[in-house]
């Protein structure tokens, strides 16, 4: 299996998602993107999911962080639900490239009307970027609908985890299961790093902890992590916390 660009030398990684005013407004915490980079990327994490504007125009603020590119765009939405929306293939291999990116995401949303043409689109990227040297961080992740009544279900999101290898991804971000023990299934089932998203704000922040630490555990490869960074009062500490998780408390003090 190859060395993909934003796992860390343990296999592991902590990768913080900043791309959401590409389809909501607004971000509290968000406005100033290149103090939030700065913070972040000094705190050790290992990628850093951002649009392509953002990723042009702060690219010296990524420091040793690895920017993953997403390529889709969906409906905006002003507020702080994200409804199921459908999302299209906007950039290109062509454009990761000239920004000097080495990995890029796209969305596919189980159970959603349009679910066959993200299935079809991620196949598609999936041969391209075995073609031309890319990693594909597959972002997959059921959504409640008569087939999936539970979307956090164990067999839901192993199922999410199966498919998106089958399509050819090099790795998975997709939702934290409950209970988190339960992660250990999509793991076995896929065989590739399953990366698990932070979700809604968290209300008990050592709960929200404990939930990762049981899922890395039980097999999880790491966190891909928005709201919970870049909403809080200190996103560095936040960070730091979580490469502690991740990758060990060791790491997270260096």
């Amino acid at each position: 299996m190859k060395k993909l660009d934003f796992l860390g030398e343990d296999g592991r990684s902590v990768v913080v998602a900043i791309d959401h005013a590409l389809y909501s407004w607004p971000c509290r915490g968000l406005e100033d993107r290149r103090k939030l980079l700065k913070r972040i990327a000094s705190a050790g994490v290992d990628g850093i999911i951002a649009s392509y504007g953002t990723i042009r125009d702060f690219r010296a603020e990524f420091a040793a962080a690895r920017p993953i590119l997403k390529l889709d765009v969906t409906n905006l939405a002003i507020g702080s639900s994200y409804a199921v929306s459908e999302y299209v293939m906007a950039y290109t291999l062509e454009d990761a490239a000239r920004l000097g990116v080495h990995s890029v995401l796209n969305y596919i949303q189980l159970g959603a009307p349009f679910e066959l043409e993200a299935l079809k689109q991620s196949a598609m990227l999936s041969a391209r970027c075995d073609r031309e040297g890319f990693d594909y961080l597959c972002e997959i992740m059921p959504v409640e609908s008569a087939m999936y009544p539970d979307a956090f279900a164990a067999e839901a999101i192993a199922a999410a985890c199966r498919t998106g290898q089958e399509l050819g991804a090099h790795a998975i971000k997709t939702t934290m299961p409950l209970p988190a023990e339960t992660i250990a299934e999509a793991v076995a089932a896929c065989g590739i790093p399953v990366i698990l998203a932070g979700g809604a704000p968290a209300v008990d922040r050592e709960a929200f902890y404990a939930t990762i630490a049981t899922a890395m555990a039980h097999g999880a490869a790491g966190v891909a992590v928005g709201r919970n960074v870049w909403g809080a009062a200190d996103p560095g500490a936040v960070a730091e916390r979580l490469a502690g998780i991740v990758h060990g408390e060791r790491r997270a003090a260096a």
